[in-house]
């Protein structure tokens, strides 16, 4: 077998895939730059759907939740009465919603899926297929009063369609006027330049990004975790233990105003 050969096993794992899925992983495998230092992780593919609690369940020795419950912060009840969208679509960073969601959720908190796409999303490990989640709630007719904050994973592919889509710019808009926390990571911050609210904000995000927030009007940081009033920004899966805790802190901040 020719190396060439062998690169074209590598990234398509599946020959029967459909023709959707071959341009979804071919987007992926392009936006990756060769010298991203998470692309040579070697990942076991998955393509079964799960339920939403046993993917979770895999994740429960991740440093993201052992950090998040081990702070001595975080208590199961805190976030009672707390609801929260996850926005995504295809193409979603794996990691970057399933640790946040399940520390959340260890907290006390309701957390939906919220999508333009029916039934599940297709996750990634970095450019490797991952699980697919089930939507819970279609972006179209969700109400941002319903929701406390909204979190962003990132994901090349699900951060570019999100910030093309009038629907996803529209709901962020409103959690953003009504002052409500907006927890993004990686590449789930073009939304907020593309929907108008990253101007004159602090925040960091994956390296590649920082043109465009400070293009935008937004002083980019190079930090694990970023917090500027109701925003919370981090940079990568590494930062998901720092951006799990802030996203909680966040809210129980407002929880106690509240009170």
């Amino acid at each position: 077998m020719s190396a060439n050969d062998k690169h074209k096993k590598r990234i398509r794992p599946d020959k029967h895939d459909s023709p959707d899925e071959i341009t979804l992983d071919d987007a992926n495998e392009m936006s990756f730059p060769a010298s991203d230092p998470v692309a040579s992780t070697n990942i076991t593919r998955v393509t079964e759907v799960p339920e939403m609690p046993a993917a979770a369940t895999d994740h429960q020795n991740s440093n993201a939740v052992q950090g998040a419950v081990d702070s001595g912060t975080t208590h199961a009840s805190s976030l009672r009465h707390v609801n929260i969208a996850i926005l995504v679509t295809d193409g979603f960073e794996q990691a970057e919603l399933l640790e946040p969601k399940q520390a959340l959720e260890a907290a006390g908190a309701v957390v939906h899926i919220v999508s333009d796409q029916s039934e599940s999303v297709q996750g990634f490990q970095h450019t490797e297929k991952g699980v697919r989640v089930t939507v819970d709630k279609a972006l179209s007719r969700v109400v941002p009063e319903d929701y406390s904050a909204v979190l962003l994973p990132g994901g090349v592919i699900n951060g570019d369609a999100l910030r093309m889509s009038p629907q996803a710019r529209g709901f962020i808009q409103s959690i953003n006027k009504a002052n409500k926390p907006i927890a993004s990571i990686c590449h789930g911050g073009w939304l907020l330049i593309s929907a108008g609210i990253a101007k004159g904000r602090t925040v960091t995000s994956w390296p590649s990004l920082q043109d465009d927030f400070r293009n935008a009007g937004s002083t980019w940081l190079d930090k694990d975790v970023v917090r500027d009033r109701n925003f919370v920004s981090s940079r990568k899966p590494d930062d998901i233990p720092a951006f799990s805790q802030a996203i909680i802190n966040l809210l129980r901040e407002q929880q106690s105003v509240e009170l």
